[in-house]
């Protein structure tokens, strides 16, 4: 069982888990946080208005992104194969080249079913942080941004030194 106050910690953790298709059960399993508690955590992200909370949105958004991008990347060929031989420029071909390595490279993370990325849960959580500030404190959005260089340093310097951010 996670101890009080590990919740700032483990939530993200949990969220990123999640999104990347776990379970809930599973993730209780890894994490000794009980599946009441994250179920707790992620209805709290609900919107009273929305059918969905944040959670299962943004899981959803990942499994459609290798999606979009395949339909991305097929309508933007046939586009360049329907045109006359060299007329199509260089920086279009590298450009297809480039979305073409992103698809092969996102549908491969998926089947390997990468873990967690410290830094991509750091950046959504910040961006969480913004938002909601935003919204509700205005004022704490200006301390935010006026800590938030030291902040970034000490999580760069962290990760790099293999240390917990």
């Amino acid at each position: 069982m996670a101890e009080k106050g590990v919740r700032t910690q483990l939530e993200p953790v949990a969220r990123q888990m999640y999104i990347d298709g776990k379970s809930l059960t599973a993730i209780e399993a890894e994490l000794g946080v009980s599946r009441q508690t994250l179920s707790v955590w992620k209805g709290q992200t609900k919107k009273p208005s929305e059918e969905f909370d944040e959670w299962d949105k943004a899981r959803a958004r990942k499994a459609n992104f290798g999606i979009r991008m395949e339909a991305l990347l097929e309508r933007e060929l046939t586009y360049a194969e329907e045109r006359q031989p060299g007329a199509i420029e260089g920086a279009s071909l590298d450009n297809l080249s480039k979305l073409g390595s992103l698809v092969v490279k996102f549908r491969a993370q998926e089947n390997t079913g990468a873990g967690y990325d410290r830094a991509k849960v750091f950046l959504e959580n910040i961006q969480w942080i913004v938002g909601w500030l935003r919204e509700h404190d205005p004022e704490g959005l200006k301390n935010l941004a006026a800590d938030f260089d030291a902040m970034t340093m000490q999580f760069k310097t962290e990760c790099m030194n293999g240390g917990n951010a």
